[in-house]
């Protein structure tokens, strides 16, 4: 006689089956390693640069060029992943991953923040003049801009659509 019930033991295969194809999804979904390493480092110059920026100096510059490059190279990623059949998403289409790439903006906002007025307070009144400006600077910049670098290259590896998946412990 067939019976239309699942037992306990094929749910929970279901379930893991389920739950690798989805993880290997979210595995192809992930950038090349080089255009994440270069999206990080942008993301980096683009903090240090906003951080030491004084009105209008090449800072400034250095801040409009690497935002508009990492902009151009997500875009660049998305129609890449298009042409290969994926469409990758702009924005995560759960709840959770909302909340995840809200609570990554608020952290990266805070770090920008906090490295460009902690660089803004602890500069010397005056500079000697000659000297090479950058070794002026404290060392909030700098510290923010790796923060931001390595943060950014840890979760775009790691989380690539701003979803949370379950590892497996095998691999």
């Amino acid at each position: 006689m067939y019976s239309d019930q699942m037992s306990s033991a094929e749910a929970q295969a279901a379930l893991v089956t389920i739950e690798k194809a989805e993880s290997e999804t979210i595995a192809s979904l992930r950038p090349p390693l080089w255009l994440i390493t270069m999206i990080s480092l942008l993301c980096g110059i683009f903090t240090f640069s906003f951080a030491v920026t004084e009105g209008e100096n090449h800072w400034a510059l250095g801040a409009w060029l690497s935002g508009i490059a990492v902009v151009l190279l997500v875009l660049f990623w998305m129609y890449s992943a298009r042409l290969l059949g994926v469409r990758a998403p702009v924005l995560p289409p759960s709840g959770s991953g909302k909340i995840f790439l809200a609570l990554q903006a608020l952290f990266y906002a805070v770090v920008l923040f906090v490295g460009r007025g902690a660089t803004l307070w602890g500069r010397p009144e005056t500079r000697l003049e000659g000297a090479f400006p950058i070794a002026d600077l404290p060392l909030a910049p700098y510290i923010a801009a790796v923060i931001v670098s390595l943060s950014v290259a840890y979760l775009t590896y790691k989380y690539p659509t701003n979803e949370w998946v379950q590892q497996d412990a095998s691999k």
